[in-house]
């Protein structure tokens, strides 16, 4: 049976999105709520002002942190459809990384591309069975995952000086993106594969 590359996208971008919301929720930092903020009304209405915002900057990290990925899994899917090689060129092109990281960002575009390959040439209807699918082996997944960790982090941590802003703070949250992820996925692999 062929793989249906339409139901594949879907399933590998409803994946990434909520693996963009996980990330999210561990790397930004939510307000808390006092006990004692419930008694004084202004500190009540300045915790939910607090909440909002975190909503919003959940929401902008998740985009954010999408656009990449997105565009890559589009490329595979019309690269596929066309029966053709992704064009890691034109993906590396069109990013608005500084020139100075544009290696790294080839590297981890190229992890995520074969990545995504992978998965959309497999069937199952469900993320988890395009996993179990393409790689077999918890241990095989492992690998492709590891790939993808080191590259991501290469990348960020290559394009944190050129970031504005305090780079001590910019570094603290690029290192909490990276425990995050690996945590993450490392939680997932033993769920697929349990």
């Amino acid at each position: 049976m062929d793989a249906d590359l339409d139901l594949n996208q879907d399933l590998i971008l409803a994946h990434e999105r909520q693996f963009a919301g996980k990330v999210a929720g561990k790397v930004v930092d939510r307000p808390v709520l006092a006990m004692w903020m419930i008694l004084i009304p202004i500190f009540f209405v300045f915790y939910f002002f607090q909440l909002k915002r975190y909503k919003n900057g959940l929401k902008e990290f998740s985009k954010n942190y999408l656009i990449t990925r997105e565009r890559t899994l589009e490329a595979v899917c019309t690269a596929r459809s066309n029966r053709a090689d992704v064009d890691i060129d034109e993906l590396v092109a069109v990013s608005d990384s500084p020139a100075e990281v544009k290696g790294e960002y080839r590297l981890w575009i190229e992890a995520l591309a074969d990545h995504f390959e992978a998965l959309i040439r497999v069937s199952g209807s469900s993320y988890e069975e395009l996993v179990r699918a393409a790689y077999r082996k918890k241990s095989n997944y492992q690998l492709a995952l590891n790939r993808l960790t080191l590259t991501e982090n290469d990348f960020n941590r290559a394009l944190t000086a050129y970031l504005p802003g305090d780079q001590q703070s910019i570094s603290q949250v690029v290192e909490a993106m990276g425990k995050s992820v690996k945590e993450i996925r490392r939680s997932q692999a033993a769920e697929i594969f349990s």
